[in-house]
């Protein structure tokens, strides 16, 4: 026969209520582990966008050629733009001319724009049967005059010649596209031309050249060839 110990009925109260009292307690901690202080800020989107410095190289009204050869900025060097010149059966006392404008067609301002002459080749020229032995890299002599506008009326400075700004002309006979090339043979000692070159800005030019009334017949069936080319740096 079994026994149940049978509590006293106050005793019964003060049970009940201490289990009451567990399961608030229990309650309000429960809860607390879902609330409390927080805060959150953010900085979304940051980003760094680089801008191009592309030139465009122009002879006369022609196409632009542009530094990106219409494709990446990898190189952003584009070494098969227009001929300026292409001079056959020329005799002394010749010259010639030829305009390019150069512009900055990207959205980065150059700090500097630079002409330069990496080389200049003494050859013969292949359609002749007869040819002297003269150097005329070292005859031809090169003017480029700097104008302020697209159609070449205001000089304002001469880049390489004789003269000054508003004549650049043939007095100085020591001004040769051999000499151009010694002094100005690479970006680092090319002419420097302008203050710059902003965005959207350009520079415009004429190069002359003269094969001098005194070469002698050591300049027959002869030629020079010759790069210029245009260097801008940000």
């Amino acid at each position: 026969m079994s026994h149940r110990t049978v509590l006293p009925s106050s005793t019964r109260g003060r049970v009940a209520l201490s289990v009451l009292v567990l399961v608030g307690l229990l309650a309000v901690v429960g809860a607390g582990t879902f609330a409390g202080f927080n805060a959150e800020t953010r900085n979304p989107g940051n980003q760094f966008a680089t801008g191009t410095l592309v030139l465009g190289n122009t002879k006369a009204s022609g196409a632009s050629c542009l530094s990106t050869a219409g494709g990446t900025t990898d190189a952003n060097v584009n070494p098969t733009c227009d001929q300026l010149f292409d001079l056959a059966v020329r005799k002394p006392g010749d010259s010639a001319s030829a305009r390019v404008t150069i512009a900055n067609q990207g959205s980065v301002a150059a700090s500097a724009l630079r002409v330069f002459s990496a080389a200049c080749v003494d050859a013969d020229v292949a359609a002749e049967t007869y040819h002297g032995t003269g150097n005329p890299c070292s005859k031809i002599q090169v003017v480029i005059q700097r104008y302020s506008d697209a159609a070449f009326t205001t000089p304002v400075e001469c880049v390489y010649g004789g003269g000054s700004a508003s004549t650049c002309d043939w007095t100085d006979a020591t001004k040769t596209l051999a000499a151009f090339q010694g002094t100005h043979g690479t970006a680092a000692t090319g002419r420097t031309v302008g203050s710059g070159l902003a965005s959207g800005a350009a520079r415009y030019f004429e190069v002359r050249l003269l094969l001098p009334s005194t070469s002698d017949n050591t300049f027959q069936g002869r030629q020079a060839t010759v790069d210029l080319t245009w260097y801008a740096e940000q």
